[in-house]
């Protein structure tokens, strides 16, 4: 059984950096890039998570299988009123039992509790073709009006609507973001059984 909840103790928040050190890791050798000289901010982000995802516009979801933290899922609040999905990671032993699934739930439910109209992220096609399909299976297309900001070959920007679009007079003023504790916990419905 597993369980999707929000990092927010120090112990989440340790198993939190393992799991972006270990996603940093598996990009590099699974894509060939180097994510931390692609974004920059990757590497503050690894030193200290909470600074970044414990914050009044994000978030960041973790999945633990028997105790042991298997993935991580972060949500980010935008100007516009979307929410970009970011450090979407499952580890290797835990993939195909639904976890990916789960975190998606947990971020868009997240996402959509804040008042975001979209769901959007970037990937790589190729190397990420298989994380491409979970976020299809989730709702998730490319982007026709989303241009990446990753520099790469490949690179494409995938998106999902989340509830009813707020009027165009919103969109020009900062999201409609409460405080960091009022994002949801994501655990208590997230279990799954396998």
């Amino acid at each position: 059984m597993f369980i999707v909840h929000r990092a927010s103790t120090g112990d989440d928040w340790r198993e939190a950096t393992a799991l972006l050190h270990d996603y940093v890791e598996w990009v590099r050798g699974w894509t060939g890039v180097d994510p931390v000289a692609e974004q920059p901010q990757l590497g503050t982000e690894l030193v200290r998570p909470a600074d970044h995802f414990a914050t009044r516009d994000a978030v960041l979801y973790l999945a633990a299988w028997e105790a042991i933290a298997v993935g991580v899922a972060a949500v980010r609040v935008q100007p516009d009123g979307s929410a970009e999905l970011k450090r979407m990671y499952v580890r290797p032993f835990a993939r195909g039992r639904g976890v990916a699934d789960r975190l998606i739930d947990a971020a868009v439910a997240g996402a959509t509790e804040r008042g975001c109209h979209t769901a959007w992220l970037e990937t790589l096609r190729g190397p990420m073709d298989p994380a491409i399909a979970v976020y299809r299976r989730n709702g998730f297309a490319e982007s026709s009006t989303r241009r990446p900001t990753l520099s790469m070959a490949g690179a494409v920007v995938m998106e999902r609507m989340l509830g009813l679009i707020r009027p165009a007079t919103s969109l020009r003023t900062a999201p409609t973001c409460r405080d960091s504790s009022s994002w949801p916990q994501g655990g208590e419905q997230q279990e799954e059984q396998r």
